[in-house]
């Protein structure tokens, strides 16, 4: 992966929020960046080609961020559990079921998938998109990503780019 750069974004919006509270990322060298859905990584793979070469011949390159909905938890079983696999429903994400690639387990699992989905060229990155809307198991999968997740990314990955925010402003890290 070295000179490829990989983007993370969190999209902290939810169904019942009174306001839209996507993050929106683009690098500092290519302001146009595109989110996608896709039911799973082949079909990803697919559109973000159909992108990238639709943005070559307008005059550009596009970073394309493929959306994931995501819980994870310390352990694999907490998050299946809290995420609604099996006893309990998961809260709406805005997405039916079969529209986007879903994440449920461990944050060292989650930065697994991210890298692959950059080194298989699937997408340019990943949008994170907390699957459980319940504010405390949200909160603690969010926090999960940013003390878990994005450290294993920041090791991993020699140009990392990251976007949270922190108290109402954004924060960008390496690029």
């Amino acid at each position: 992966m070295n000179g490829v750069q990989l983007t993370v974004a969190v999209d902290l919006s939810t169904p019942d929020a009174p306001v839209d509270s996507t993050i929106v990322v683009r690098r500092p060298d290519d302001p146009r960046t595109v989110r996608i859905t896709a039911p799973n990584l082949r079909e990803a793979q697919k559109k973000c080609a159909y992108i990238r070469a639709a943005g070559d011949t307008s005059g550009g390159r596009v970073d394309v961020l493929l959306d994931v909905v995501v819980h994870i938890a310390p352990d694999a079983r907490t998050a299946r559990f809290e995420a609604g696999t099996g006893q309990r429903r998961p809260s709406t994400t805005g997405m039916t079921e079969g529209d986007t690639v879903v994440y449920v387990g461990t944050p060292s699992g989650l930065a697994s998938l991210i890298l692959d989905i950059r080194a298989a060229d699937i997408a340019d990155g990943v949008t994170v998109v907390p699957a459980v809307t319940e504010r405390n198991t949200r909160d603690a999968c969010v926090q999960l990503l940013l003390h878990e997740v994005l450290p294993i990314l920041d090791a991993r990955s020699p140009i990392f780019h990251h976007t949270t925010m922190n108290g109402g402003g954004t924060h960008a890290d390496r690029g």
